[in-house]
């Protein structure tokens, strides 16, 4: 039994290091003669298994494999396994971007730790509370359960998890615009790094790397990236690897070095076909549009900002799909047949804002233009675009972008609520539609320009110490314009980026040329 044991820790560790090669090891474990699935060492095993096959992509069958475990434990009454398949969990859902049932898993997995669990284990699970917290923007809840894990990782001895502990920690910070202490918690990361004899990870780079960035230490940032981006691609598992030349890319940019930063860009781009990375295809068009716009290459620029914006609406159609299916995978038991309304609706919504989403709207869409087909109902549609919305991110941090995502979300939910029917929708990034059903253009726009100036006059002082917020919107009617979906949308998003490229900050309802 005690080799058993410290085979399945071996398997447990290697997860840290190789999900691809984790995996590999468990199967053939697994598969061994006289192995007992009624065990806790069995069913550690499956919990590796479900984790790794999360790591590598297949988060279906890893949620399977997760859940099956936690039930496994529960009927059992093992609660240290309990809280671990709960971890476990915890990351699953932060991986498929849902942080409130990464928070709701990580609170059950520390309130099921005991007095008997070992430090080491303690740690990784107040780790995980901690970056749920975080994820969800309580940051100084975070912070102090960060500091938490730290000590206790120490009293562990675990030099792993002491490292995630000042990696996700200098990342909330800098999340949070703590950037002064992000700075001094990616010193002791790497001073701690090297005390142990470790090289930094690639996630761990790239962190040191966007602290450095941010207080414009450039030449550091790209000292530590660099070592990294010059390793070759392992397997199919290089999007590590691309993620790093795509910061690189992007340091390098910001300290004018605007020739290397295209050989980065164009490498990351080679490995993103090669291995059909769609998603990190989605940030290179972006970078490649911001390189574009550094050269004053504008038409250029424009053209493949466009570009991205079309992929990134696209690619999070794919991921809203998915995390569907694994919520569906996790809960495809009789708790699933009671929570399918519950799930149904929480698949239609937006995470951050809390207004319906992409997936939503195009059905209601749809139903609406049905209603125009049939009876010749009127139909307003606004595009609505935050301007400078980058600016904000990049100079006040992603926390202040996020909340001023949920301000403008509840502002234009007023506008659509105030109309029979109408809705607000939050279709990717900082951009919405609003749908105005039985509204003529004229009302419409009188209707889109009071939102707008809503916007502009909102008491912004505890969000974004008072700088300014405001919104380009493009407006689209049925059936004057048209009647099919995509020329509506298009002449929405035509009308917006006249909006932009007029000052932004107005309405724009010109008709199709």
């Amino acid at each position: 039994m005690h080799s058993a044991v410290t085979t399945v820790e071996q398997v447990e560790v290697l997860l840290r290091a190789d999900a691809r090669v984790a995996l590999q090891r468990v199967d053939e474990l697994l598969e061994a003669a006289g192995v007992d699935s009624d065990t806790v060492g069995y069913q550690r095993l499956l919990l590796v298994k479900g984790s790794a096959k999360a790591q590598v992509g297949e988060t279906e069958d890893g949620a399977r494999l997760l859940r099956e475990v936690s039930r496994w434990a529960e009927e059992h009454g093992e609660n240290a396994l309990l809280a671990r398949s709960h971890r476990r969990l915890s990351a699953l859902f932060r991986r498929i971007g849902d942080p409130a049932l990464m928070l709701e898993h990580a609170v059950i997995a520390v309130d099921l730790l005991d007095a008997d669990t070992p430090d080491a284990i303690r740690a990784d699970v107040v780790l995980g509370l901690a970056d749920a917290l975080g994820a969800g923007g309580s940051y100084a809840d975070s912070l102090r359960r960060y500091e938490e894990a730290a000590k206790l990782a120490d009293q562990g001895g675990d030099s792993y998890v002491r490292l995630n502990v000042l990696n996700n920690l200098a990342y909330t910070q800098l999340e949070a615009g703590l950037v002064a202490e992000a700075v001094s918690t990616v010193e002791r990361l790497l001073a701690e790094a090297d005390a142990y004899g470790q090289a930094l990870a690639r996630h761990d780079s790239d962190t040191v790397a966007r602290v450095y960035t941010a207080v414009g230490r450039f030449d550091e940032a790209i000292a530590v990236l660099e070592p990294i981006c010059a390793g070759e691609p392992d397997g199919e598992d290089c999007d590590g690897l691309v993620l790093a030349l795509l910061t690189l890319t992007e340091v390098q940019r910001l300290a004018g070095a605007l020739g290397p930063a295209q050989v980065s860009l164009d490498r990351g781009h080679q490995l993103i076909e090669q291995f059909a990375l769609t998603g990190l295809g989605t940030a290179a068009l972006r970078e490649q549009a911001e390189l574009h716009a550094a050269r004053g290459e504008y038409h250029e620029a424009y053209d493949t900002y466009r570009a991205f914006h079309v992929a990134d609406v696209e690619l999070r159609a794919v991921e809203r799909e998915r995390r569907a299916r694994t919520l569906h995978a996790i809960f495809e038991t009789t708790e699933a047949r009671r929570s399918r309304d519950y799930f149904r609706e929480l698949s239609e919504r937006d995470p951050l804002t809390g207004l319906r989403n992409r997936r939503h709207i195009d059905m209601r869409l749809t139903e609406l233009l049905a209603g125009v087909h049939h009876d010749g109902a009127q139909l307003t549609i606004g595009l609505v675009d935050i301007d400078g919305f980058k600016g904000i991110n990049d100079t006040q941090s992603h926390a202040v972008g996020d909340e001023v995502l949920r301000h403008v979300a509840a502002i234009l939910e007023i506008a659509g609520a105030e109309v029979e029917g109408g809705l607000a929708a939050r279709t990717g990034g900082d951009e919405f539609l609003v749908l105005l059903p039985g509204i003529s253009r004229g009302e419409g726009v009188e209707r889109l320009d009071r939102l707008r100036r809503e916007v502009h006059s909102h008491d912004w002082v505890g969000v974004t110490d008072d700088a300014p917020v405001t919104v380009s919107i493009g407006v689209a009617t049925a059936p004057e314009d048209g009647t099919e979906r995509s020329i509506l949308l298009s002449l929405a998003d035509h009308n917006m980026y006249l909006a932009k490229r007029s000052g932004r900050d107005r309405v724009v309802s010109a008709p199709p040329r």
